[in-house]
C-alpha cells in the first residue's frame, strides 16, 4: 500500500483525568466504587479503570483559571513552576504579534505539544507552535499537563511534554460569564463576556453545545511605568549622527576649533568621535554640548548620547477577541457514535516600536556638499584627507511616528469522527479527521523607503524639487507632510497555516495474567502541514527601513505514523507489592523531510502498599525540524547585544586578554585610527536569520522517577493529605537553534578552541569597525540538558479536625514547586558546557532567552465556609544572576495574591481578587529581554484588581 493511500491516525484520546480537588493535582485517590469507568491516562493511550500515571502530571481546574482574573489562559500556566514563560501578552519585542505561546522546562514552545481534547490544534507559526489564545476558555474543564518526553505517545513536538486543554463538552443548561479587571495605575483594562448553552436531544441520543465569547485587553506603554520609561538606549537618534570613518578622519585641530566655539577645551572630543546635530547646527558628542530636548524620549542623550527608544514601546499588548465553539455527538447505534466540533477565533492585536532607525548597515552615504550641511560639520569635512568623500549618516525617522504592527488573526478548525465498540472483548475504535487553518494579516506602519530618502539626500536642492521643503536631516528639523508621505511606506503581509489530519486508533484488553489483564493500543495517522508567507512586495525588495525584510515562502511537510503500546501487569497482592505494572510503547514515523525516525518508551508503576506508589521510566523522543526551521527564507533581523567586544569600554577590551582582543579586532577590519576610541553605537546588530534545509531531527532521552503518597489516615486532620516528588532528566541532542548574537561575539574573542567558528559568523566595516552582518541561520547544534525535581503537597480538612466544628468551615492548602538541578547548553560538540542554572537573560542557544531560577514555588491557602471562600496565593521566584554579567545579581521575588468567591444562589456566583498585593516592581538587569527586565517572568503591570459574575440557568 502506498503512503498516499493511507488513512490514519491514532486517537490522541480523551485524556480524561479526575480532578483531585486541589488547584493543581498530580494524583487522585482511587474510588471505592467497584464500577469504575475506564479512562485514558495522560501519557498513555490505553484506557484502564484505575487512575494511575507513570509520569509527572499536573491538572489545573476551571476554578483556578477563574482566580487569575485574566482573559487569556497562558497567565496561570506561565506562573506554574513546570513552565518557563516565553512569548505572552507582555512580549512586544520579541513578539509573535500578540500570540500567547507556552513552553515546558524552558526548552522552547516548539518542543511543547498543545492539544485540545486530546487532538492537535492548527499551529499559527512556521515552527509549528500553537497560539493558546485560540482556546475557548469559557468551557475549559481542566488543563492536563504531562511534563517529560512523550514523543512515543503523541509524536513529534512532545519532547518537553504535553499541554492538553480538556473542554466541558457535556455541559447542559445556559451559562453567562462576565469579568472586568484594571491595574492600580488605572490602565490595562481587561473585560470579557461569554454565553454557553448545551442540551441533549433526540431522546438523549445526542448532545450539542455552543459557546460564544468576547474579550478585550487594553494596552500599556513602557512610559507608564518608572522601571521601563528609560529603556532601549540607541545611538541612532532623531537628531541624526555623523559617523567618523577610520580611513578618512577630520583633523584633531579642526575638531578642537569647532568645539572651542562651544566653550569646550581642546582634546575633549577626539577626531574619531561620532557626532550628533543640535537644531541650531552645532554638534554634540554624548552629553557634550547637547542643546536638545530633555523630555522622556530624549532623556538619555544629555548624559550618554543615546536616544531613549523605550517609552513608545508597549508593556502590555492590546487584544480584542471574538470566538465561537460548537460540538455535537450522536449515537447512531448502540455501538457507534458520531461526533464533531468547530472552533473559530478572530482577534486583533498590535505591537509598537520606536520610530524607524537607519543604523548599522542601513545608514546613508551623504554627499559632502549637501545644501543642508551645518557650517561646523562642513569645517570638519573639509579637514579630512579626502574632503570631497561622502560620509556615513544615521537617523531615526520620528516624523513618521512609531513603527506599528497591527495583526488580525482568523483561525478555525473543523473536526469529525466515528467511534465505537469492536465486539471483541472491550476493544474500542476511533476514526477522527480534522482540518484547520490559521491566517494572519499584518499591516505595518512607520516604514521608510531607503531609495526615497537617498533621492532627497542626493538632490542638489536637498529634495525641494521633489517634495515641499526638501529634507534637512541635521537635527530635529520639521518635515513637511508631503515629504513624510514621500519617504513613508505602509506594508501588508499575509501568513497562513493549514493542517489536515486523520487518525485511527484501537485499544482494549488482550488476555489475563495472574496479576491482571494485559491491555494494548495501536493505531496509525497521517498529518499534512502547509505554511504560506506572502510579504509586501516592498519588503521583498529590501528597500524598507523599519520592520524586518523577508522573502515569500510556501512550504509543506507530511508525516505518517504507526504506533503500538502495551500494558503488562507483572505482580500483584504480594508483600510490599500490591501492584507492579510495566508499559512499553513504540512509534514509527515517516517524514517527507527527514525520512524515517523511531521513538519508544518503557515505564512502570509500583504500588508498595495502600497509599504509596513509585513511578518512573525512560523514553527516547524525536522531533523533526519544523517547516520554518527548514525552509524559512534567510532574512534580516536585529538581535540585541550587551556590548561589542571590540569597543574600548567593553569587558573584553578591559580584561586579562585585552591585547589579544585588540589585535583580533584590528585583523577583522576595525581601523587602527579609531581602535582605541571605538565605541559600539547600537544595542542591536544586523543579522541574517532563516532556515536550513539540511537540518536533521533532534533526539531526546528522558528519565523520570518519583513517589506518590496518598496516606489513608483515620484522623480527619490528615485524611485529605497527599504528596508527590518526581525527579526528571531531559537531554536533547542535535538541538535545532541559532547561536545567540551575544554568545557568538563573546566566544569569538574568548580564545577558546571554537573561536574561529564564531568569528566566521560575522564581518565588520573597514571604515567604522562596526559589525555589518551576523550569520545566525538554523543549525543542528550540540545539546540541551536539564534536570530537576517537581514536588507537590495537597492538604485539606474541616475545622472540626482541630477541635472546633465543621460548621465553621474548612481549610485547604496546595504547594507545587520545582527545584532546578541543571540547565546546561553546549553550543558545539567539544565546546565547554554553559551552566545556566540560576541565570536569566540573553546568552544561550535559543531564539528566546528564558529565566532559570533554582527554585520556583506556587502555594495557596483557602478558607471556605458555606457558600463563600477566601484565599491567598504566594508565588516565589528564586534569585538569579544576569547571564550576560555574572556580577549582576537579581534578588528573589515574592508575590502575594488575594481571591474570594461567593455563591449568592445556586445560579449566581461572584468572584473578586487582587493580584500582586504588594505592588512589587520587576528587577532591572543588563541583558534584559525587553523593557529593562523580563516581562514574561516578572509582573510588570503592578497591583491589579478583578471582579467576575457567573450566572447559570
Amino acid at each position: 500500500m502506498t503512503r498516499k493511500r493511507l488513512l490514519a491516525t491514532t486517537i490522541i484520546g480523551g485524556l480524561a483525568m479526575a480532578s483531585a480537588g486541589a488547584a493543581v493535582a498530580q494524583t487522585a485517590p482511587e474510588s471505592d466504587s467497584t464500577e469504575i469507568e475506564a479512562v485514558v491516562v495522560t501519557g498513555s493511550r490505553i484506557a484502564r479503570p484505575d487512575y494511575v500515571s507513570n509520569s509527572p502530571i499536573v491538572s489545573v481546574g476551571q476554578e483556578q483559571l477563574a482566580k487569575t482574573g485574566s482573559v487569556t489562559v497562558d497567565t496561570l500556566l506561565n506562573q506554574m513552576p513546570q513552565f518557563v514563560p516565553g512569548v505572552s501578552g507582555t512580549s512586544n519585542n520579541p513578539s509573535n504579534g500578540g500570540q500567547a505561546n507556552v513552553q515546558l522546562r524552558g526548552l522552547g514552545s516548539n518542543r511543547t505539544l498543545v492539544l485540545m481534547d486530546g487532538h492537535r490544534i492548527v499551529p499559527s507559526n512556521s515552527d509549528g507552535t500553537v497560539d493558546v489564545n485560540l482556546i475557548p476558555s469559557a468551557i475549559i474543564q481542566n488543563i492536563e499537563v504531562i511534563t517529560g518526553g512523550a514523543s512515543a505517545t503523541y509524536g513529534s513536538d512532545a519532547m518537553a511534554g504535553v499541554v492538553n486543554f480538556k473542554l466541558n463538552s457535556r455541559f447542559q443548561g445556559l451559562q453567562v460569564d462576565a469579568q472586568y479587571g484594571i491595574t492600580d495605575a488605572k490602565d490595562g483594562e481587561e473585560s470579557s463576556i461569554s454565553i454557553t448553552g448545551g442540551s441533549r436531544f433526540a431522546d438523549d441520543k445526542g448532545h450539542a453545545i455552543m459557546s460564544l465569547s468576547y474579550s478585550q485587553r487594553g494596552e500599556i506603554l513602557n512610559a507608564a511605568r518608572e522601571f521601563s520609561s528609560v529603556s532601549g538606549a540607541s545611538a541612532t537618534s532623531p537628531y541624526g549622527r555623523y559617523d567618523a570613518s577610520g580611513t578618512n578622519l577630520p583633523t584633531q585641530a579642526a575638531m578642537n576649533t569647532v568645539f572651542a566655539r562651544y566653550g569646550i577645551a581642546a582634546g575633549t572630543v577626539a577626531n574619531g568621535s561620532n557626532l550628533g546635530f543640535n537644531n541650531d547646527g552645532t554638534l554634540f558628542r554624548n552629553g557634550t554640548n547637547y542643546r536638545g530636548s530633555t523630555a522622556i524620549d530624549y532623556s538619555t542623550i544629555p548624559t550618554t548620547g543615546n536616544y531613549n527608544t523605550g517609552p513608545l514601546n508597549l508593556l502590555q499588548l492590546p487584544l480584542t477577541r471574538y470566538s465561537a465553539f460548537g460540538a455535537m455527538d450522536y449515537n447512531i447505534t448502540e455501538n457507534v457514535e458520531a461526533y464533531g466540533s468547530f472552533n473559530f477565533t478572530h482577534y486583533d492585536s498590535r505591537t509598537v516600536l520606536a520610530p524607524s532607525p537607519a543604523a548599522a548597515a542601513t545608514g546613508f552615504s551623504v554627499n559632502y556638499n549637501n545644501p543642508f550641511i551645518p557650517a561646523d560639520l562642513a569645517t570638519l569635512l573639509a579637514s579630512r584627507p579626502d574632503p570631497t568623500a561622502d560620509f556615513l549618516f544615521r537617523k531615526r525617522f520620528t516624523d513618521l511616528g512609531p513603527r506599528i504592527s497591527e495583526t488580525t488573526f482568523n483561525v478555525f478548525q473543523l473536526s469529525t469522527g466515528l467511534r465505537g465498540q469492536t465486539g471483541f472483548r472491550d476493544w474500542t475504535w476511533d476514526l477522527f479527521g480534522s482540518y484547520g487553518k490559521s491566517e494572519q494579516n499584518e499591516i505595518q506602519r512607520g516604514n521608510v523607503s531607503r531609495a526615497a530618502v537617498v533621492s532627497l539626500l542626493d538632490a542638489a536642492d536637498g529634495g525641494a524639487s521633489i517634495c515641499s521643503g526638501g529634507y534637512n536631516p541635521f537635527g530635529l528639523q520639521p518635515l513637511s507632510a508631503e515629504c513624510a508621505s514621500y519617504i513613508g511606506r505602509v506594508t501588508k503581509n499575509y501568513t497562513g497555516y493549514e493542517q489536515r489530519a486523520v487518525e485511527l486508533n484501537f485499544q482494549g484488553g488482550l488476555f489475563d495474567l495472574p496479576a491482571g489483564e494485559v491491555r494494548a493500543a495501536a493505531g496509525t495517522s497521517y498529518r499534512s502541514d502547509k505554511y504560506t508567507y506572502v510579504p509586501d512586495s516592498l519588503l521583498s525588495t529590501g528597500d524598507v527601513i523599519g520592520f524586518n525584510a523577508n522573502d515569500a515562502m510556501v512550504a509543506s511537510a507530511d508525516v505518517y505514523d504507526f504506533y503500538g503500546e502495551v500494558l503488562v501487569p507483572v505482580l500483584k497482592d504480594l508483600p510490599f507489592i500490591k501492584a507492579l505494572n510495566v508499559t512499553g510503547g513504540y512509534r514509527f514515523s515517516d517524514y517527507n523531510t527527514v525520512g524515517s525516525v523511531s521513538a519508544y518508551k518503557i515505564d512502570g508503576d509500583w504500588e508498595v502498599v495502600d497509599g504509596i506508589r513509585f513511578r518512573g521510566g525512560y523514553s527516547r523522543g524525536v522531533r523533526a525540524p519544523s517547516i520554518g526551521e527548514l525552509y524559512s527564507p534567510q532574512a534580516q533581523g536585529f538581535p540585541q547585544i550587551i556590548d561589542d567586544p571590540c569597543a574600548i569600554d567593553s569587558r573584553a577590551r578591559t580584561g586579562a586578554n585585552a591585547a589579544a582582543v585588540r589585535s583580533l579586532c584590528l585583523s577583522q577590519g576595525v581601523p587602527s585610527a579609531i581602535i582605541d576610541t571605538y565605541t559600539y553605537p547600537n544595542t542591536q546588530v544586523n543579522a541574517l536569520i532563516g532556515g536550513n534545509p539540511d537540518l536533521k531531527e533532534e533526539t531526546a532521552d528522558t528519565y523520570s522517577v518519583g513517589v506518590v503518597w496518598t496516606p489513608r489516615f483515620d484522623n480527619p486532620l490528615f485524611e485529605r493529605l497527599s504528596a508527590s516528588v518526581d525527579y526528571y532528566s531531559i537531554k536533547i541532542k542535535d538541538a535545532i537553534g541559532t547561536v545567540d548574537a551575544g554568545l557568538a561575539l563573546t566566544k569569538c574573542y574568548d580564545g577558546s578552541a571554537g573561536s574561529s567558528f564564531y568569528c566566521g559568523l560575522f564581518n565588520r566595516s573597514s571604515a567604522t569597525g562596526e559589525i555589518l552582518t551576523l550569520q545566525l541561520t538554523n543549525l543542528n547544534l550540540a545539546t540541551y540538558e536539564t534536570a530537576g525535581v517537581d514536588f507537590q503537597i495537597d492538604w485539606g480538612f474541616g475545622l472540626g479536625a482541630i477541635g472546633l466544628s465543621d460548621d465553621y468551615g474548612s481549610l485547604s492548602f496546595n504547594v507545587v514547586g520545582n527545584y532546578l538541578d541543571k540547565f546546561d547548553v553546549q553550543s558545539l560538540p567539544g565546546e565547554p558546557i554553559d551552566k545556566l542554572k540560576g541565570t536569566i537573560g540573553n546568552t544561550s542557544v535559543s531564539s528566546v532567552a528564558v529565566a532559570k531560577p533554582e527554585w520556583k514555588v506556587m502555594s495557596s491557602a483557602t478558607y471556605s465556609i458555606g457558600p463563600a471562600e477566601i484565599g491567598v496565593r504566594w508565588r516565589f521566584i528564586d534569585s538569579m544572576v544576569d547571564a550576560g554579567d555574572s556580577s549582576e545579581k537579581i534578588k528573589s521575588f515574592n508575590y502575594f495574591d488575594l481571591n474570594g468567591a461567593w455563591k449568592v444562589t445556586d445560579m449566581v456566583e461572584v468572584r473578586a481578587g487582587v493580584f500582586n498585593v504588594g505592588d512589587k516592581q520587576p528587577p532591572v538587569f543588563s541583558s534584559n529581554i525587553q523593557a529593562n527586565t523580563d516581562p514574561s517572568t516578572y509582573d510588570v503591570l503592578g497591583r491589579r484588581y478583578y471582579v467576575s459574575l457567573k450566572t447559570r440557568f
